[in-house]
């Protein structure tokens, strides 16, 4: 599992953890391994909300069925686990707007 590559995965639905949806998910950051942890950024053909979620300009290299948004304000730590099987990679351009908007969300989220 490397940065940038897309998954299917059992993602928890923040109304009930008990309770998930396999859907795809983008990988972060593999640096939590030693505890079997991902971070993972949830995927959605949704419309986008706010300015954290990330239009896939090149959903179709990801793999992914539909145009997707890459929502940065829905990540998770998760466990090695609950993934199913790799989709594809992200793009470049769409990995670097993707951490931008992660960082951004992150910083404005701790003030």
């Amino acid at each position: 599992m490397l940065k940038g590559e897309v998954w299917l995965a059992e993602f928890p639905f923040e109304e009930d953890p008990n309770q998930s949806k396999i859907r795809p998910v983008v990988i972060l950051d593999n640096g939590n391994l030693e505890h079997l942890k991902v971070l993972s950024v949830k995927i959605t053909s949704k419309f986008a909300r706010d300015e954290y979620d990330v239009p896939l300009l090149y959903w179709q290299q990801a793999k992914l069925r539909f145009p997707s948004i890459a929502r940065t304000s829905k990540f998770m730590y998760l466990p090695k686990s609950v993934f199913k099987y790799r989709l594809g990679d992200l793009h470049d351009d769409d990995m670097k707007l993707l951490e931008t908007k992660f960082m951004e969300f992150i910083m404005n989220s701790n003030k």
